[in-house]
């Protein structure tokens, strides 16, 4: 009975072990799938590629599809064991924001395993204006068990920032006259912090002339209560428009680029979100007949002399000065005429443009030169300055005072030129009235007549030459200069990148490349530091984010347990080295 029961023991023990070698090989499988098939502009599409059966399988790099940008990246792994089979599937996760509206296609994916090409189905998303995302309140998601993202899992506990942020276009008036100043304002309602704010669309408005006003360095906010909660308001961009036609003008709608401070965000301090403002019809009605090709606005004109007596030799320079609200490029101003008295040279304008609150105020100022033709009495007649008020609906005319001038003084004639009788005669020389006596010796011979001796001389002052080149030009400014001293820290750089074995190394280069660029110290260089430092040298935020997304994978791929394989490192150093390339021509 004992012989017995240990037989049934030692076959059951064979049959699991050799259960592996008898099963079939599992069939490998990549797939992809999205999370929704209509997004808005402003959402986030999230695009999962799986990998079945497939062990340790390389993320695909998304990056050059044009028409979405990768926000962030995560992956899972999962394992199943049913009726003595065992299957894996690692899953990628890219979390894509659009660039544009309309329907978009992502392209298929192509993976090659084990000599077997697999390719994905491409998959078409319609994107539409605004947010199709309804708002929710957050919920605190639980950590899933098989879950390996390493850089994901420790944030996944906290709760997701909840985006409150929307753009409205302001317009003064939106019935008009043709050439009328227009105030144009884009005011920011948020309840979130915003570190950045870019203007992603073209700022050029058919039918308009426009003024931008400068961008300020920073920008005051205020609250405002709509519909019991409160925002803080800021005006991110302001413009004076001029419709340069008549009809129902369209102001486009325009998008920008919000950078939201994202307490959540693992790598960097800011989470990107667009927004679009509202189009705005604008009925631009024809002046009077009477106001036709007239500045429209309300001005003020005065004509000044700095002097009242001058020599009838001299010339006067007259100054002519308009100001106010309308468009001051497009005026022409009145001008003196020639006469007995005087001859009036070509005047010199210029423009001045002051950027008031509550509209823009240009500025002309014309100096006009004036000679006189004879003495006596002149008179400067008055001049007309004529504009339409779009207010008053009513055409205004401006006079000048007429100026007076006292000439005196007799009118020279003009020079004649006059050439020499005859040239200058030079004496040559005298004859010598003294030679000391004695015998004349060669004076060939001596060493300083010698050729060996001038060119020891011209080789000596090439090379004190060439000595005060190095010390006072090639040493200070040439191989002490910044562009030499950056050119020499990226290269360094790239060839410490050509020697490492390992992905983990790859963290140390890129600090000392931040160190030497910045002058920051190693306790300052974190993720946070690194991307306000890229972001003030105006370095693109898609390459801030591949700079630090390497640099955090490699800070932690000597805690993970999958290690990167000889081809993905190969695959990343070469993207990593590109990148600083990039980077470094940003920095110059």
């Amino acid at each position: 009975m004992r012989k017995t029961g240990k037989t049934i023991v030692h076959a059951v023990c064979i049959l699991l072990l050799a259960a592996p070698l008898l099963m079939p090989a599992l069939e490998a499988e990549v797939r992809a799938t999205i999370n929704a098939e209509k997004i808005g502009l402003d959402d986030t599409l999230i695009y999962t590629l799986t990998f079945k059966n497939i062990t340790n399988p390389v993320q695909p790099d998304l990056s050059q599809w044009k028409d979405f940008k990768t926000l962030q990246t995560s992956r899972s792994t999962e394992f199943q064991f049913i009726n003595g089979a065992s299957s894996t599937s690692t899953s990628f996760s890219y979390y894509l924001m659009p660039v544009r509206t309309g329907k978009l296609t992502l392209p298929s994916v192509h993976y090659s395993h084990e000599g077997r090409d697999y390719q994905t189905q491409p998959l078409t998303v319609e994107v539409l204006k605004g947010s199709l995302t309804p708002r929710q309140a957050p919920q605190t998601s639980q950590p899933s068990a098989s879950v390996d993202d390493f850089f994901a899992a420790p944030f996944r506990n906290r709760q997701p920032q909840t985006v409150d942020a929307r753009l409205q276009a302001v317009i003064s008036k939106t019935d008009c006259f043709k050439d009328e100043q227009l105030l144009f304002r884009i005011l920011l309602y948020t309840r979130n912090r915003i570190e950045a704010v870019n203007m992603v669309s073209s700022p050029s408005f058919a039918g308009f002339w426009q003024e931008w006003y400068p961008v300020p360095q920073t920008i005051n906010a205020r609250s405002e209560n709509v519909n019991g909660v409160i925002y803080q308001v800021y005006e991110i961009r302001k413009a004076a428009l001029f419709p340069s036609e008549c009809g129902t003008l369209t102001i486009p709608a325009l998008q920008f680029d919000l950078q939201l401070a994202d307490p959540a965000s693992m790598f960097f301090g800011s989470k990107p979100v667009r927004r679009s403002t509202q189009p705005i019809k604008v009925q631009a009605s024809e002046l009077p007949d009477s106001a036709a090709g007239l500045p429209v606005g309300h001005f003020s004109f005065s004509v000044s002399c700095p002097q009242t007596r001058a020599d009838s030799n001299d010339i006067v320079t007259l100054q002519i000065e308009i100001s106010g609200s309308g468009n001051s490029k497009t005026i022409i101003p009145p001008a003196f005429q020639n006469d007995d008295y005087i001859h009036v040279y070509p005047a010199k304008i210029s423009h001045e443009n002051t950027y008031n609150s509550l509209a823009l105020k240009g500025t002309v100022r014309v100096e006009v030169p004036v000679a006189f033709n004879k003495a006596g009495d002149v008179t400067f007649p008055s001049l007309e300055f004529k504009y339409f008020n779009p207010e008053s609906r009513s055409l205004v005319s401006l006079r000048s005072q007429p100026l007076f001038m006292q000439v005196s003084g007799k009118k020279l004639k003009q020079d004649r030129s006059m050439t020499l009788p005859q040239s200058a005669i030079v004496q040559k020389g005298e004859d010598i009235d003294y030679i000391k006596g004695g015998p004349i010796h060669d004076q060939s011979r001596y060493f300083y007549r010698q050729h060996w001796y001038r060119w020891t001389i011209a080789l000596f002052f090439v090379i004190n030459l060439l000595f005060l080149l190095k010390i006072g030009l090639w040493q200070p400014y040439i191989i002490g200069s910044p562009m030499l001293k950056n050119r020499q820290i990226l290269v360094l750089t790239l060839r410490r990148l050509t020697r490492i074995q390992r992905y983990e190394e790859i963290a140390a280069i890129l600090e000392y490349y931040c160190k030497e660029k910045s002058g920051l110290g190693f306790a300052e260089l974190s993720n946070r530091k690194i991307s306000e430092w890229f972001s003030q040298r105006r370095i693109p935020t898609n390459y801030i984010e591949k700079f630090l997304f390497i640099k955090s994978q490699a800070e932690l791929d000597k805690f993970s347990p999958l290690k990167k394989t000889q081809v993905e490192l190969k695959r990343d150093l070469q993207a990593l080295q590109s990148l600083l390339k990039e980077i470094d021509k940003k920095l110059k």
